[in-house]
């Protein structure tokens, strides 16, 4: 029970990082971007209205840039290499090979928190005989600026797509990238052994 609750606090905790990341330093990865944008003359928006845009596609492309790095084999590798230097014995227990990552299901809780918000969200322009049906719901939250009209955008847009829609597309995104590189570098069982009937 005790490993369950700890695999959960990491998924919340990636989760955490990750809308943080999204609002503070997502500048990180749509300034360069936008740079180049601006380069080879594919936009003429400025910075802010790009970021607004773009920000969905790009930070999704970023993690799954990021879930492509081995991070858990580098801190292994990191950890040997203290463990040499230090010439002492170790006294870690060797972590189970069937754990899952928590990288690997640390979009589930922000993408129910995103469907939550994505249900209960209502257009200002919204119909009274039809509260429930509002135009416009996919634009609001996966739709670039310029998609966007006066019911869609409020106070809650930017907290809307800074920490429901971004972080939910980075973490399925880096997800994907994650187990795609465990497929891909998992080894391989190359012989199977014969089969020996049992002599009696």
């Amino acid at each position: 029970m005790l490993r369950v609750i700890t695999w959960c606090a990491k998924c919340l905790f990636l989760y955490c990082l990750v809308a943080v990341a999204a609002i503070r330093f997502s500048w990180v990865f749509t300034t360069p971007v936008w740079q180049l944008a601006t380069r080879m003359h594919w936009t003429n928006l400025n910075r802010i209205s790009y970021v607004l845009s773009y920000f969905l596609p790009i930070y999704a492309v970023a993690g799954f840039l990021l879930g492509l790095i081995p991070f858990g084999k580098l801190g292994e590798a990191i950890r040997d290499l203290l463990r040499s230097l230090s010439n002492s014995p170790s006294t870690e227990l060797v972590s189970e090979s069937d754990a899952v990552p928590p990288i690997l299901w640390a979009w589930l809780p922000v993408t129910l928190a995103f469907l939550i918000r994505f249900v209960s969200w209502r257009s200002t322009t919204s119909s009274v005989f039809d509260a429930h049906r509002s135009t416009g719901r996919l634009e609001r939250f996966f739709g670039p600026l310029y998609g966007q009209n006066a019911g869609l955008l409020d106070d809650k847009w930017i907290t809307d797509r800074f920490l429901f829609t971004g972080p939910m597309l980075f973490l399925i995104a880096c997800a994907v990238a994650a187990l795609l590189r465990s497929k891909l570098t998992a080894p391989r069982k190359s012989h199977q052994e014969p089969f020996t009937p049992d002599s009696e």
